[in-house]
């Protein structure tokens, strides 16, 4: 009796819009729990990404595109859909402290990093830190700026020269 009115009141639930929706919202936030360092630090390094993104886009006189926002929009529904899927499988196998998240998460905070260094140094060529590691970063610059890498490599040895 108990089991049969619990099974009518899933079926009901199931039977609506709201009920599906209201179930993956929280499977998710069941998924994520105790993620949500990962998850913020991951967002936060995404948010920065745009912010630089916006910025080094001003600095070259275009306007922030819109196709900024879906860019951004995508990230985080990829990144979303991978964190979701690693934060299940700790869960699955009983990892507690959310290990392969972790590994997820950083790596996420890596690539947007890597992706953010590249706006700083077409907004501040002239910041030590950047210029130090500015070699390595010539397929990003030439990626963001739509240009060929040799000629990122020409306008900094120029830029170099420049202030010998």
């Amino acid at each position: 009796m108990i089991i049969e009115h619990f099974i009518v009141k899933i079926q009901e639930i199931f039977s609506t819009v709201w009920g599906w929706i209201s179930f993956a919202i929280f499977f998710v936030i069941s998924c994520l729990s105790g993620h949500g360092t990962a998850v913020g630090i991951a967002l936060i390094a995404i948010v920065m990404d745009a912010v630089w993104g916006i910025a080094s886009s001003v600095k070259q006189g275009k306007f922030a595109k819109s196709e900024l926002a879906r860019d951004t929009i995508g990230k985080i529904a990829v990144y979303g859909c991978a964190i979701l899927a690693f934060s299940c499988i700790d869960k699955l196998l009983g990892i507690h402290n959310g290990l392969t998240t972790n590994i997820i998460c950083s790596l996420i905070v890596l690539v947007e990093f890597w992706s953010t260094l590249g706006s700083m140094l077409i907004c501040f060529p002239k910041i030590p830190f950047l210029r130090v590691i500015k070699f390595a970063l010539i397929g990003e610059i030439a990626n963001k700026l739509g240009i060929r890498e040799d000629d990122v490599k020409n306008a900094l040895e120029k830029f170099d020269n420049k202030k010998s």
